[in-house]
């Protein structure tokens, strides 16, 4: 089974706030600060078509993701820009089907035709994510690596 081994370190800027909570909360001073994480991946134990990197907020899921997909994680600023007044539904590939267009709406949990008809701009934050999430399988069927 493939695992990860992924590092993030960085320097640690030495402030006077910085000083202050080294003090406070007894934190040995140092030059850097240094994340690891040891992931195992069992992405061929069988097949798959939807993953999921799980865990509590902080604890590194998006660093892995990016060491893991890299280029592969942004591809929304591949797509082309939404169409500003005009429905999600033109926002997707001019060639595709309606048909298609609603099952990849549906299939994201956003089934609200009459909210298919506004702008991106207008829906909710929760709805401009599932719209951006059919938008990248409209566009890149392949592999589609999203963080929240």
């Amino acid at each position: 089974m493939p695992k990860a081994h992924v590092i993030v370190d960085s320097p640690i800027i030495r402030t006077p706030r910085v000083a202050q909570v080294e003090g406070l909360f007894d934190i040995p001073p140092a030059e850097k600060s240094r994340q690891e994480w040891d992931v195992r991946l069992p992405l061929e134990e069988k097949p798959w078509n939807i993953g999921l990197i799980v865990g509590p907020s902080g604890s590194g899921k998006s660093t892995v993701a990016r060491a893991l997909f890299g280029d592969q994680l942004d591809l929304q600023g591949s797509l082309p820009a939404w169409p500003n007044d005009q429905s999600i539904l033109d926002g997707f590939p001019p060639g595709m089907p309606i048909k298609e267009v609603v099952e990849l709406l549906s299939s994201v949990g956003f089934s609200s035709p009459p909210a298919w008809l506004r702008p991106f701009r207008v829906l909710s934050t929760g709805e401009q994510f599932r719209v951006t999430l059919a938008r990248l399988l409209a566009y890149a069927p392949q592999l589609v690596v999203m963080d929240e």
